[in-house]
């Protein structure tokens, strides 16, 4: 296995003078953070004048509406993070394909949206429903049991992607692909926890541009991670094309 070093060096190559189209295929997901990142530091700088210069006493307690609004904002926050995850793995697909064959897609907007269609649409949906109950589950134990469950999954949707495009996703549930990244995983969470941890101060530096710096960040992120799972699966993807395919060791 590559490490952490090797992953991000290997990651600037394949992007360098490819750049445009990089931040091309990771517009939604950019735009979207900016986006995000303008609007929360307009509220907070709006609060915070209004608490200092309007009303520096607060009004009233907020818990009971906030108690009474927790089945709306989940549901909220359920689907926000589904329309992320499809724009992300939009991506995601792309950049393994890139990561493998060393070549830049040729067509970074419609690849940007390929998850939205009817070949991936409905196994996306119902691969993170799977995930997000699975990960809620064990959390009822505690925090780090879900934690560590959601490392567990985090290869689940390229790895339905690879068995996919070898022909090996008839005879499957989509609950194998949990346990195929369940089993890849095995040995290696704390590895990947590592690694996106080691972009904190990359995320910092977005949050500090008002979200503008992910305009490069997140492709350089994005591409570390997928060179990460393709260095990780290595040349076992062929074998899941097979009936009897699994993560062998």
């Amino acid at each position: 296995m590559k490490t952490r070093k090797q992953l991000k060096a290997e990651a600037r190559e394949l992007l360098a003078g490819n750049w445009l189209t990089a931040i091309k295929l990771n517009i939604v997901p950019v735009v979207c953070q900016v986006i995000t990142w303008l609007v929360i530091t307009g509220m907070v700088a709006g609060l915070t004048y209004y608490f200092t210069r309007v009303s520096p006493v607060v009004p009233r307690d907020f818990s009971t509406d906030a108690g009474s609004n927790n089945g709306t904002n989940s549901g909220q926050s359920f689907i926000g993070d589904l329309i992320t995850t499809y724009f992300l793995l939009s991506v995601d697909f792309a950049l393994i394909d890139w990561v493998r064959t060393k070549v830049p897609t040729q067509t970074p907007f419609k690849d940007a949206f390929q998850t939205i269609s009817g070949k991936y649409i409905l196994p996306v949906f119902v691969l993170y429903v799977i995930q997000r109950v699975l990960v809620f589950l064990w959390s009822l134990l505690l925090v780090i049991p879900g934690i560590i469950k959601a490392f567990a999954y985090s290869q689940t949707f390229y790895i339905y992607k690879d068995v996919k495009e070898q022909g090996g996703d008839t005879d499957r549930s989509y609950f194998d692909y949990v346990t195929m990244s369940r089993q890849l995983m095995d040995g290696n969470k704390w590895e990947l926890f590592v690694l996106r941890l080691s972009f904190l101060g990359w995320d910092i530096l977005g949050v500090l541009t008002a979200g503008i710096g992910f305009i490069w960040i997140t492709p350089y992120k994005q591409m570390t991670y997928m060179n990460y799972y393709v260095s990780l699966v290595g040349d076992r993807y062929h074998e899941w094309g097979q009936p009897s395919g699994v993560v062998k060791k």
